[in-house]
């Protein structure tokens, strides 16, 4: 910006006093002209009539147009145009005196105040697509300032709706980043088309500059202003015949800061207590029925070993537990022991006096079990002293209105499990490799995911953290970043507390693991569910999911691709990347044309003819040998198991998709042909995926649990550590995924990262 007015901070603060003074909370056009011009922005020449006598005929010649602009000013009237605040006149002083008055005389007849007109220069320019740009910035809630860009003009929220949403990304933005903004776009490559690259320079100029003027007037970023940009935006800011770019219609509302939003980083390890205590008290054990939610939590602490887990009781008293006698303690300072982890199972109504006892105890972490809080009543009083009881004794809450946390443990520390849910309906299996985590809003999601991963992973830690009034995503993605036995990390998000969003933002884009995010909330039916479910901020999700992509995280459009993408990420983990070049090979045709229907930003594989070759030497005459390979249902076990090693072998196929339909009379693939022969055809793919480490998906066309006759061999090949998947299109989603975002994280291509 080294042509803009270095004092352009302290003119724009000037202008938003003034405007505060006069009691606005909008800014006139006037105005935003005023800061555009400080910022370097080319404007058109417009004057500000206050009174008929400004209209003169030395005043209309400053302008070079044969036509003006008449533009009403009123603090009432923020979108001119649709209620006639916007005219085009010839530049005749006495007609435009003329029609200033009528103006005026028409807000005034309708009970609308004007303060004056504005009269702009008439900027003539081709409203073809790419000419009309909208560019600007709001302050999201959960984000804090987001820049959009997109098509502008008068169908500008048409065309969004309806045929290219906006690109938005957070600031601050450098150059870097503007440019790819630039070439995540659709336009981008009509301006490379028509050698307009003098108008992506125009627009990545004004990127940067709307990049600093949206931070330095912000509650998420230090600031010296008394106030907030809530919205700023140019519609349309158009490139004329000689390529000038220059701002027509502007608009903006501000607000005084609130640098409260702006929060201090938490250390990591304060979230230790949470999962490696080493005194737990659960407190709201009853002493008459054990199907209660704390006596299974405090069942399930004492089935993982921790004998220094205690239960709670208002009257004391004693239970039994798996045959043996548990006593239970009137208050936590009557265990007489260190107490590092509450878990609450009381009323909602009762919870503040226990997180004051366990204050004065010196508990270090609470897991809040109940609901019945803000996303019942609406009413976070409740929540609120509890978190300034936590702040002021500096202890970190999980919950309320969650099932806590899932921990497998670590080195010479026992696991957590504060789920209450009885082994009889929820089961982990922890035989596969523990490198993955579930952080979920919903306690459901969790436990359904987990479930239907089960003859693939095993989870490290699941952890349901329900209304968020402490611990949010942010905070468990850096403590979960920092365990090395985490490899792949996955969120269910309905939504964010104000602020929240900026730091799990950053937290995503600190993080060196593949972070799988599902953001529910999409539509103005799901936004109402999740606020209702867990009291958040439902809403933006388009800036949350262009926050995740932007910070190198993975964007799951449905919950199933969730659970598909967190299962292929854990399993190819550790699996090199070569390229995009992908081979497909199919024992039935659909298959095949499916998976090519599906391949996202992979390329088909151009076989080699030394592997064709060998190709042709195993397969029968009636194969046509291709990089899709169709190996008809005629094929043995050998040729198959064949055919995938020459394919993983040969250098121009960087990954493979399987697909097989069991029904195939020659391959074995049922269960008694699986238990007959122990190098069945699943044996031996999952050998050969491991031996040449290349990314495999594969597809098989039944679903598990319906027919018993092919469910080991599905549960083999997941069990063996390669994706399998009911589709090839759902297959060739999560290798699309698993390659794109390894090569994007690679080359550091931000502009893919964009799209």
């Amino acid at each position: 910006m080294s042509t803009v007015d270095p004092a352009w901070e302290e003119r724009t603060e000037k202008i938003l006093q003034r405007a505060w003074n006069d009691h606005r909370s909008v800014l006139y056009e006037h105005e935003i002209y005023e800061i555009l011009d400080t910022l370097d922005i080319r404007v058109p020449v417009h004057l500000v009539i206050r009174e008929l006598s400004d209209i003169t005929n030395k005043a209309i010649r400053l302008f070079s147009s044969d036509r003006i602009v008449l533009k009403i000013i009123s603090r009432d009237v923020p979108h001119k145009s649709k209620v006639g605040g916007v005219r085009v006149v010839h530049k005749d002083a006495d007609f435009i005196r003329f029609s200033c008055t009528s103006m005026i005389d028409h807000f005034r007849e309708r009970g609308i105040g004007a303060e004056g007109v504005l009269l702009v220069e008439y900027i003539d320019y081709s409203q073809d697509l790419g000419n009309e740009i909208l560019l600007g910035f709001k302050e999201s809630g959960a984000f804090g300032p987001v820049i959009s860009f997109s098509k502008g003009g008068s169908d500008a929220v048409h065309f969004a709706e309806h045929f290219s949403p906006p690109n938005l990304i957070l600031p601050p933005i450098d150059r870097e980043w503007a440019v790819a903004l630039q070439q995540s776009t659709k336009i981008y490559s009509k301006y490379i088309e028509n050698d307009r690259v003098n108008y992506i320079n125009h627009i990545v100029d004004t990127e940067i500059k709307f990049s600093q003027l949206a931070t330095r007037f912000s509650g998420f970023f230090p600031s010296r202003s008394k106030f907030t940009f809530t919205e700023f935006e140019v519609n349309p800011f158009v490139f004329t015949p000689d390529q000038d770019f220059i701002a027509l219609d502007g608009l903006a509302s501000f607000a005084e800061n609130n640098p409260s939003i702006a929060r201090e980083t938490a250390p990591v390890d304060s979230l230790d207590r949470l999962f490696k205590p080493d005194g737990i008290a659960v407190i709201g054990v009853s002493d008459t029925d054990n199907a209660k939610s704390g006596n299974i939590i405090l069942k399930n602490l004492r089935k993982l070993g921790h004998t220094n887990a205690y239960g709670v009781n208002n009257k004391g008293g004693a239970i039994r537990l798996e045959g043996d006698e548990i006593r239970l303690f009137k208050t936590v300072g009557d265990i007489g022991h260190n107490i590092d982890l509450a878990v609450v199972c009381v009323p909602a109504r009762a919870t503040l006096p226990i997180v004051n006892e366990c204050a004065r105890n010196g508990v270090g972490a609470i897991i809040l079990i109940p609901g019945g809080f803000s996303e019942v009543t609406g009413d976070r009083s409740i929540e609120e002293e509890i978190l300034a009881v936590a702040k002021k004794h500096h202890m970190r809450i999980i919950g309320p209105n969650c099932l806590g946390i899932v921990y497998s443990g670590a080195e010479n520390r026992r696991g957590i499990n504060t789920f209450f849910i009885s082994e009889d309906k929820f089961r982990i299996n922890m035989d596969n490799e523990q490198n993955v985590a579930i952080i979920s809003q919903s306690g459901a999601v969790g436990i359904t995911e987990i479930y239907n991963l089960r003859n693939a992973i095993s989870p490290k830690v699941i952890v349901s953290y329900g209304n968020q009034i402490d611990v949010d995503p942010a905070d468990l993605v850096r403590y979960l970043d920092a365990d090395d036995s985490i490899d792949v990390i996955g969120l269910y998000i309905e939504g964010f507390k104000p602020g929240a969003g900026r730091f799990f933002f950053n937290a995503v884009n600190e993080s060196k693991k593949p972070i799988v995010v599902y953001k529910a909330g999409r539509t103005v039916e799901g936004r109402k569910a999740t606020e209702s479910h867990t009291a958040s901020i439902a809403g933006e999700y388009e800036v949350a999911r262009a926050a995740v992509k932007q910070a190198g995280g993975i964007v799951a459009e449905s919950i199933i691709d969730h659970s598909d993408f967190i299962k292929t990420f854990a399993l190819l983990n550790d699996f090199r990347v070569g390229g995009d070049r992908i081979g497909i090979i199919a024992n039935a045709g659909y298959e095949k044309t499916y998976a090519a229907d599906h391949l996202g930003t992979l390329h088909i594989a151009a076989l080699s003819e030394t592997t064709r070759s060998r190709l042709r030497e195993i397969l029968p005459p009636y194969v046509s040998v291709d990089p899709l390979l169709d190996l008809t249902p005629l094929v043995t076990d050998d040729q198959y198991r064949r055919s995938i090693e020459i394919m993983l072998s040969a250098p121009e196929v960087d990954a493979l998709c399987i697909s097989i339909v069991p029904q195939a009379e020659i391959i074995h693939t049922t269960d008694r042909e699986i238990d007959d022969c122990n190098n069945n055809i699943a044996a031996q793919i999952v050998a050969l995926v491991h031996r040449y480490k290349k990314p495999v998906v594969i597809s098989v066309n039944v679903i598990p649990g319906t027919d018993t006759v092919y469910n080991k061999f599905c549960t083999l090949l997941d069990r063996g550590g390669v994706p399998t998947f009911l589709t090839s299109g759902s297959a060739m989603a999560c290798l699309n995924a698993f390659i794109r975002h390894r090569r994007i994280k690679e080359k550091q291509l931000l502009s893919e990262r964009l799209k």
